[in-house]
């Protein structure tokens, strides 16, 4: 890392204009690198972030990527494609559960369309074995062939926290550019971070442009909040860009895991104090973003009770927004509380009554849990969810919890 990387800020004055987000997505890309010279006969790959069927900022707004779209032939592109594949959760869960789907409800297959581009969703794409000796957690990948011969590859992610990463950014963005098998392993707390890392090993991005037209605080998904950042942020150096991003989300220097790793394995530069910013100045354009809230307690919620052992960030995410999702149906009820057993060894009732579930591999495998999911089972009222994290309760938690 001799050179000093360079993140340019632009700033968005009218979020409703296409024409002025195309203007600011232009002036980032312009003052962050020679387009031209990155662009210029060869066959370049935009990979937004179109996780789920649900508008920007939940993903990435078309009008960004239609901007890019049209600065890539310009710069003399041989031929532009918009690469991406959904979450696991859309794909079981979802309704409409593939990218086709989801980019036919967002608006981003006419951006494409419209503008000249070729469209790939990738769990329809072929497949290639890659490994890399120097990778931590993710040792061996599948990889769409789209991305893996993509001669240029560039990361449109959104601005917006995650419950269980603190950002989604630049590099969580790559997450989708793996095969389903893999994006599922390692997808818990301790090591999802490194896993998010070890793809910068099989794929850097040539240029990572963050839709910043509006962002979006305290969560990733349908609990966020919209904030207008009214920003367009870009560089060469992904790891540079997520840095100077969550700066402008008003994070300390190297507190999220993925910008702090890869910058001390030199997979970019992390420390904003070494990044050249140009363009807007960073503290105008700075807002204070709300941190995920994944509080589960028997306070905040009266019609829950919790026997929780040990547990991690994953098991507060998925488990929270199980949660939040029975508040939002009022199936919670104060008089009929609902049990929710988590966590290494936690201390149970075996003769507890009403309506038990016990989430995840940690809680299942206690000893102490034995005897009540012996009792449940022999009673007819044996519900569970095994894996770590226990991301089906995000999604099942309204059925589970029915008599």
């Amino acid at each position: 890392m001799s050179t000093q990387p360079t993140v340019a800020i632009s700033r968005v004055p009218d979020i409703d204009s296409a024409q002025s987000i195309e203007q600011a997505v232009r002036e980032a890309v312009s003052l962050a690198c020679d387009f031209e010279s990155i662009c210029k006969g060869k066959s370049v790959v935009l990979k937004p972030n179109v996780y789920c069927p649900s508008p920007a900022p939940t993903t990435t707004d078309p009008r960004v990527i239609a901007a890019l779209i049209k600065l890539a032939k310009e710069a003399g592109a041989r031929k532009v494609t918009v690469a991406e594949g959904r979450s696991i959760s859309t794909a079981l869960y979802r309704k409409g559960g593939s990218t086709k789907a989801c980019f036919e409800a967002v608006g981003m297959d006419r951006a494409a369309i419209e503008n000249g581009a070729d469209i790939v969703y990738l769990e329809d794409d072929e497949f290639i074995d890659v490994s890399n000796p120097e990778a931590l957690v993710l040792k061996t990948a599948r990889v769409p062939r789209t991305i893996y011969e993509a001669e240029v590859l560039i990361n449109v992610p959104v601005l917006k926290n995650h419950s269980l990463t603190l950002t989604t950014l630049g590099i969580k963005n790559l997450h989708g550019t793996l095969s389903d098998k893999d994006k599922l392993f390692g997808h818990d707390y301790h090591h999802i971070p490194q896993k998010l890392v070890d793809i910068l090993r099989y794929h850097k991005p040539a240029l990572t442009v963050i839709d910043g037209v509006r962002g979006q605080e305290g969560d990733h998904a349908d609990m966020g909040r919209t904030v207008e950042t009214k920003v367009i942020i870009a560089g060469t150096d992904t790891v540079a860009v997520d840095a100077i991003t969550e700066a402008v989300m008003g994070l300390e220097n190297l507190e999220v895991d993925t910008t702090r790793l890869a910058h001390e394995q030199e997979l970019g530069v992390g420390d904003r104090n070494l990044i050249n910013i140009v363009g807007a100045n960073l503290d105008s354009v700075a807002q204070h973003f709300a941190r995920p809230d994944i509080e589960i307690s028997e306070e905040r919620f009266p019609g829950l009770r919790v026997m929780a052992g040990e547990y991690c960030l994953g098991c507060s995410y998925y488990i929270r927004r199980g949660i939040d999702k029975l508040v939002d149906e009022g199936v919670l009820d104060p008089n009929d509380k609902l049990t929710l057993v988590f966590g290494k060894n936690p201390k149970v009732d075996p003769d507890i009554e009403g309506r038990v579930i016990i989430l995840g591999d940690c809680a299942m495998q206690s000893e102490q849990v034995k005897e009540l999911r012996n009792r449940l089972w022999l009673t007819g009222r044996l519900r569970f969810i095994w894996c770590c994290p226990p991301m089906e309760f995000r999604m099942r938690a309204l059925e589970l919890s029915g008599d």
